[in-house]
């Protein structure tokens, strides 16, 4: 195809003479006030700082040449709609934006593709609603696709799909497609979808999360993610009054051990199941709220008939007793928790 070409302030613009969208290709940090418009697909050639407020208009497409990311240090306003959803996607990926790469068949996206965008700051109140993430996640150790490390920011009716993470080594720093383990008590994630991914979410010990995302694709309930639970980060203990209540999915606690401190509780819904590995959960003050309620359990995360198949083996591997320490109640968690609903613990 024909291309007209010009350089302006760090981008280069191709345009396409047979009625496809100009392609603007960013190659310099955003310093000022910048919007990305929804006429153009930007491509990403190099990391990227947002240093100053960008705003992505609805239908806008941004695709990233491998290994690339964005590090917001600003504020992102991506502020997508249902008919016009925002698309963060690989280069390779001639469904959003067409063939933007010019190589017809020739290559096809697939996980890890790109890197991430990554969320930083005390408050950081980017939004990002109605927009769709494909075929991220390669990032080293680092393998997520959105980063939340910061607080205020939103993650609303957005979809997860096709991105990399951790599969083989099942590490802690960050491996999964939404990646909000450093994240705030401010941080909203609500109404999202997570299919095709190595692993969907993961959270720090001062998120919430409500039972309105959903862990399939919405026309196919047999896809889902080969690690399909919510991880939670236990560098730190439960961190202000938390909530879990997503119950399509259990919650999985790792690495170590996780404490409930005096002053903070977690509160959790009926039919939560929560899973551990070889670590344990200390209850200082009473303050598990609604540990014994209809449909809560305790138990392994190589225990498929609670809560699906979390750790992603299928029959390779199942539960036996001692599989994780147990939890423990009161200040010195010296005293063995004995509930009905504890299950594969040391006890």
């Amino acid at each position: 195809m024909k291309k007209n070409l010009f350089m302006s302030a760090g981008c280069v613009l191709l345009f396409c003479l047979f009625g496809c969208k100009p392609v603007v290709e960013v190659s310099e940090h955003i310093d000022t006030l910048t919007t990305w418009e929804s006429t153009n697909v930007y491509v990403i050639t190099r990391w990227i700082n947002v240093n100053a407020p960008l705003t992505i208009e609805p239908g806008t497409i941004i695709k990233f040449k491998s290994g690339t990311y964005i590090n917001v240090k600003s504020t992102l306003l991506a502020d997508g709609t249902e008919e016009e959803p925002i698309v963060f996607t690989s280069y390779r990926d001639d469904a959003h934006g067409g063939d933007t790469n010019q190589d017809g068949a020739f290559t096809t996206p697939g996980p890890g593709d790109w890197a991430f965008l990554y969320v930083e700051g005390d408050r950081n109140e980017s939004v990002f609603n109605q927009c769709r993430f494909y075929y991220g996640g390669k990032g080293g150790w680092q393998g997520y696709t959105l980063g939340i490390a910061s607080d205020e920011t939103t993650v609303t009716n957005c979809v997860f799909a096709y991105n990399k993470g951790d599969k083989g080594n099942n590490m802690d720093n960050g491996d999964c497609a939404l990646n909000a383990r450093f994240a705030g008590s401010s941080t909203v994630i609500t109404n999202n979808t997570f299919y095709a991914n190595e692993k969907p979410l993961r959270i720090g010990p001062a998120v919430d999360i409500d039972a309105s995302n959903r862990f399939h694709h919405p026309d196919n309930a047999s896809l889902t993610n080969d690690y399909n639970a919510i991880f939670v980060s236990t560098y730190d203990d439960i961190s202000g009054q938390r909530s879990w209540a997503e119950t399509e999915v259990p919650f999985v606690v790792e690495p170590w051990s996780m404490e409930i401190p005096s002053g903070s509780s977690l509160t959790l819904a009926d039919n939560v199941i929560v899973k551990f590995r070889s670590n344990s959960l200390r209850v200082v003050d009473d303050n598990l709220i609604n540990y014994d309620g209809s449909g809560v359990w305790f138990t392994s995360w190589k225990d498929d008939t609670l809560g699906g198949d979390a750790n992603g083996d299928g029959a390779l591997t199942s539960p036996a007793d001692g599989d994780w320490t147990g939890i423990y109640l009161g200040p010195t968690g010296t005293t063995a928790a004995d509930w009905e609903n504890i299950f594969y613990d040391n006890y």
